[in-house]
């Protein structure tokens, strides 16, 4: 009797875990650089001086994905921001994923047996482009969305309300 109340417990759980559906899990950062010169004082005639506004680079965006049970991801679109920009996607082999802040390392994806990929912003961002109406509300309200495809075609929107923000770093 015990030993068929454990098959059925273990065929019950391999059942439940075979049938959950295949999740995503979005992260996503942005850190500014900093250039290692300070603005001069500019002297005009009769003694002004003004000091140049500084021009505040672009950030550079860090988004991954945590796939479970979800093979072969391909990028539909990216908004950040409100803006369209052009981006590939590769799966990451090595995890967990650190990156340097010149004091020590921060840890963007934790150690997981999920798949992990980078979606790398290939181009500048398209102020002209709007988004279709079924997506607009998304993208006026958060300030990444993410449309996905996978290999059986299915469609997959994920966003993040709010980038998170890293310490800046300095610039060469």
């Amino acid at each position: 009797m015990k030993k068929t109340v454990l098959v059925l417990v273990l065929s019950f759980t391999v059942v439940l875990l075979a049938a959950q559906k295949p999740t995503l899990q979005v992260k996503a950062f942005q850190r500014y650089f900093i250039s290692g010169m300070a603005p001069t004082t500019i002297v005009e005639m009769g003694d002004k001086e003004t000091v140049p506004a500084v021009k505040a680079s672009e950030p550079e965006y860090f988004i991954y994905l945590i796939a479970y049970k979800l093979p072969g991801i391909k990028i539909e679109s990216v908004w950040i921001k409100h803006q369209l920009y052009p981006a590939s996607i590769h799966n990451l082999s090595c995890k967990p994923v650190f990156i340097s802040n010149n004091i020590q390392n921060d840890t963007l994806v934790r150690y997981t047996n999920e798949e992990v990929w980078q979606i790398s912003i290939t181009g500048k961002g398209q102020n002209n482009s709007k988004p279709k109406k079924n997506l607009a509300a998304l993208v006026a309200g958060n300030e990444l969305v993410l449309r996905l495809l996978d290999k059986q075609g299915r469609l997959f929107t994920r966003y993040v309300k709010k980038i998170t923000q890293l310490e800046s770093a300095r610039g060469q």
